[in-house]
């Protein structure tokens, strides 16, 4: 019995696709396209984070010592340093190797330093901390502690713009969060209403089986495969639409985008990313079905 009805679901199943390809094909695209500014948001986000992660793990303090102070005090910062379980390497930078980078940095415009009277950049030490603690909440911890040591004016490790930056992607996770749910609120809109065409063109036979006993289940499946086919079907073009997109991206822009952030690979999204998409596809096909069978005359 159930062969009989697992052929009829998919008999039936094809017979909407056919009947109805051209609107079919037109709501195929439509949902990928939806889906396209989803997979988007997601593939900048993943990318963002990449770059979030990859800034930490590049990130070092500097501590700038008190220009009067002595070769004695300065070791007892290195003792210091050197008892902290979180300091993997420290290198000590005087004041004229600090000009002589600030002059490199500077390049055809570092004659503006000629004219100075005298060396005014401090001597520093570079803390390079280890791999487990190079995430922000660690740096921030440890630059307050390293504040305190005598002999240090001052401690710098970048916060303030990368600060800036994650505080960028928490408000991207919010926008994305409200862009989804009118993205996905679109979609549903877009498959039911195709749908609903599928029902009404198909009433008749849909009230037959009703009147000789064919139960809802029966009725409505051929209806919900369809709408899974089709969000999954949105999901693969708005996939296919991105890639091409990325691999021009990657051949256009990236040569120049090299000479801003070179360090910054940019990659597509992850396996997981991909079959996520097209399963969230398949879950709004099968959202958007039922709020098409609430069209429905229910069952006496």
């Amino acid at each position: 019995m159930w062969k009989y009805r697992f052929l009829y679901i998919l008999k039936s199943t094809r017979q909407n696709i056919q009947d109805h390809a051209p609107t079919l094909l037109m709501s195929v695209t439509a949902v990928g396209f939806t889906l396209l500014l989803f997979a988007s948001y997601v593939l900048l986000l993943s990318n963002l984070q990449t770059m979030g992660k990859r800034m930490g793990e590049d990130l070092q303090i500097t501590l700038y010592l008190d220009n009067k102070i002595s070769e004695k005090g300065r070791a007892k910062v290195v003792d210091v340093l050197a008892g902290m379980k979180e300091v993997e390497s420290v290198a000590y930078r005087s004041p004229d190797q600090a000009l002589e980078s600030l002059k490199s940095a500077l390049g055809e415009t570092s004659d503006v330093l000629t004219g100075l009277a005298q060396n005014p950049l401090p001597a520093s030490f570079e803390v390079r901390l280890e791999p487990h603690c190079r995430d922000l909440a660690s740096i921030r911890g440890l630059s307050d502690r390293l504040g305190k040591v005598p002999g240090v004016d001052g401690v710098e490790y970048g916060g303030e713009w990368i600060d800036r930056f994650f505080g960028f992607v928490k408000i991207l996770h919010w926008l994305g969060a409200s862009l989804g749910v009118l993205l996905l609120a679109a979609t549903v809109i877009v498959i039911s209403s195709t749908l609903s065409l599928g029902f009404y063109a198909r009433k008749e036979e849909i009230e037959i089986l009703r009147l000789v006993g064919a139960s809802e289940s029966y009725i409505k499946l051929p209806f919900f495969w369809e709408a899974m086919l089709q969000g999954m079907g949105g999901a693969v073009v708005a996939l296919g639409i991105l890639w091409l997109l990325f691999l021009f991206f990657r051949m256009k822009v990236m040569g120049a985008w090299s000479l801003f952030a070179g360090w910054v690979e940019f990659h597509f999204l992850s396996p997981g990313a991909v079959v996520g998409i097209v399963l969230l596809g398949a879950f709004v096909g099968g959202l958007s079905c039922i709020v098409s069978f609430s069209r429905l005359t229910p069952r006496p």
